[in-house]
């Protein structure tokens, strides 16, 4: 009798795997972009405004300085209508010449998009806080960032100390 219970209920779970492992419907919430911006679409030119494509950053907890500069800029764009989807992977690199201690250093980039009259359309802001181990000279940081731009308008981006 409890033999007959449990084979029951087994063939009752595997009964809802198997339905649920046919099920065509997808909950991945990163999907809802390929419904919306379907189109791959060559990314418009990024700009830099002069004096924020690198900087020379004092740390928080020792005062040292830091070169810190874009290394590259992965970029992946996809087209809806009128307004284009850029998706960012920005790599930063920091170099030091006082790499002794473990540092930190507070940086803003700014990811913006303008329409044709260069009035703000989207932005991106991202705030980090740049951790140096000691003992790196150089330290680089990847982070994904994203805007939509109008057809027609511009990207910019820029690299801020807070």
């Amino acid at each position: 009798m409890i033999l007959g219970y449990l084979v029951r209920k087994i063939n009752i779970l595997l009964f809802v795997f198997i339905i649920t492992g046919c099920s065509t419907v997808k909950n991945n919430i990163s999907n809802l972009n390929e419904v919306f911006f379907k189109e791959e679409v060559i990314c418009p030119l990024i700009m830099t405004p002069k004096g924020s494509e690198e900087l020379i950053a004092t740390s928080q907890k020792n005062n040292n300085t830091s070169y810190i500069g874009f290394r590259g800029i992965k970029k992946n764009c996809s087209l809806s209508g009128d307004k284009i989807k850029m998706n960012l992977a920005v790599n930063l690199r920091s170099v030091r010449k006082n790499f002794q201690n473990d540092d930190l250093i507070k940086l803003k980039i700014s990811l913006v998009s303008t329409n044709n009259n260069l009035e703000e359309f989207d932005r991106d802001d991202f705030e980090l806080g740049f951790f140096l181990k000691s003992g790196s000279e150089i330290v680089e940081r990847e982070s994904n960032m994203s805007v939509i731009i109008p057809k027609d308008g511009k990207v910019y981006i820029g690299l801020f100390q807070n």
